[in-house]
């Protein structure tokens, strides 16, 4: 018998402590009733626990808050239809890359990720249209010549006021024009040889038809090329996407063989984009050195040209540049400008914008841009923030007195054949007569 008298007095002890947890339990709820109750405890052992372990062990006491408020929300709120997970957490990313103060690092949810994907691929399945959103109204603008919007008559500044019978005004309301534009252009676009109907709103009149466009496989091109009065050889990089090398590997092809007197590269409001891409065009025009990549250490990295099987490193060019010439363009005109014999800029400061980023594809189908290293010019100089000033200031004035011809699908005014353009009108006159513009250097190289 007294060999069961510990686990006796065990078993006792046991059944005390429950008693007095049972009692102090029931006293708790009694007393307290008005300020504790289960949905108080839920925070503190609701999915954090669980979500925490995957949290690396330095940051889980800072995580531990996050979960916190999380489950408060989730126990408290009142508006129970206005709880969307989805839209918490992708809130929740794009505040956390937010802080960083980086305009570049930043999140974009899936649509906007298809659609930017699509965008730098240079293709895309839609109706060949860009949009304009205005007072919360959608309107096309710049239908792209010979797609299917150009073909069925859509003109430039038509509203569209429904979209497969949507109104399309209810589903943008209370978005900022970056969004209405993405859930716009979501609708719109579609899978080569689907069709979508648009009930277009016009002017003057505010004449409404439906229209029922198939969609195609729409190639947006990346360069614009042609060989212009005094025999110059004009190219235009709109943006280096990934078919923006193969696009100006075919217009040295056309003009090379034309034996123009130089290069006018029009840079001008280019955004920028691979920078493969950028490499690639610079390696049509010199061998060398394209860039250095600094690190967060304050390292560099060489980064050389990649060259194709066309070149032009003789002939001198003079490059355009201005405030929306961005990143991958500032790239190209700093480069040029460092490394080649016979270059010139003209134009203004380009925008500042010497840093890269990695694009992310997440699980969801939405990315992360994260910023990694800062771009240098082979000179070494830096560009974030800073810009690239040209050689010759020329603030752009469509001034009579300095006609240019007219590039891509400008049109001249009635009775005219050219167009003002005092930025291209120096740019050919140096290269063609040696006259220098009429402004001071603004920057040494």
């Amino acid at each position: 018998m007294s060999a069961y008298r510990p686990v006796l007095r065990r078993l006792a002890a046991a059944l005390v402590l429950l008693t007095v947890g049972f009692i102090g339990g029931w006293v708790s709820a009694t007393i307290f009733a008005d300020s504790i109750s289960l949905t108080r405890i839920v925070p503190v052992i609701g999915p954090g626990l669980v979500a925490n372990q995957e949290t690396p062990p330095s940051l889980r006491q800072q995580f531990r808050v996050f979960w916190e408020v999380w489950n408060l929300v989730e126990a408290e709120f009142y508006r129970r239809d206005k709880i969307n997970h989805t839209r918490m957490i992708r809130g929740a990313i794009s505040g956390m890359l937010g802080s960083l103060d980086d305009p570049y690092t930043v999140y974009q949810e899936p649509e906007l990720a298809s659609q930017t994907n699509e965008h730098m691929q240079g293709r895309m399945g839609g109706i060949g249209t860009y949009l304009r959103i205005t007072d919360g109204r959608a309107y096309l603008y710049k239908p792209i010549k010979g797609a299917p919007a150009d073909a069925a008559g859509l003109r430039q500044d038509d509203e569209i006021v429904a979209i497969d019978g949507e109104p399309v005004a209810p589903m943008i309301a209370g978005l900022d024009i970056h969004e209405a534009a993405v859930k716009v252009a979501a609708k719109i676009r579609g899978q080569a040889g689907t069709q979508v109907r648009l009930t277009i709103r016009r002017q003057p009149g505010d004449q409404e038809f439906d229209i029922t466009l198939t969609r195609a496989d729409i190639v947006v091109p990346g360069v614009e090329a042609q060989l212009v009065d005094g025999g110059v050889a004009y190219i235009r990089i709109i943006e280096f996407k990934a078919n923006t090398v193969p696009e100006f590997d075919q217009a040295l092809r056309e003009l090379l063989p034309q034996a123009p007197k130089g290069i006018v590269l029009d840079l001008r409001n280019n955004p920028g984009g691979y920078l493969d891409q950028a490499r690639a065009v610079l390696g049509r025009l010199y061998d060398g050195v394209a860039l250095y990549e600094q690190n967060s250490k304050g390292e560099l990295t060489e980064i050389r040209t990649v060259s194709g099987d066309i070149r032009a490193y003789d002939l001198p060019i003079v490059v355009l540049i201005n405030g929306g010439s961005a990143s991958a363009s500032e790239i190209v005109a700093g480069a040029l400008r460092d490394s080649r014999p016979n270059v010139t800029l003209i134009g203004e400061k380009t925008f500042g914008k010497g840093s890269v980023q990695n694009i992310y594809n997440l699980s969801d189908g939405s990315s992360a841009r994260i910023t990694f290293a800062h771009w240098l010019t082979p000179a070494r100089t830096e560009i974030d923030k800073i810009g690239i000033m040209p050689q010759y200031v020329i603030p752009y004035a469509e001034d009579p007195a300095t006609q240019a011809p007219c590039i891509g699908d400008r049109q001249p005014p009635p009775g005219a054949t050219t167009c003002a353009d005092n930025q291209l009108f120096y740019a050919i006159r140096l290269l063609t007569t040696g006259e220098k513009p009429p402004s001071m250097p603004a920057a040494a190289r």
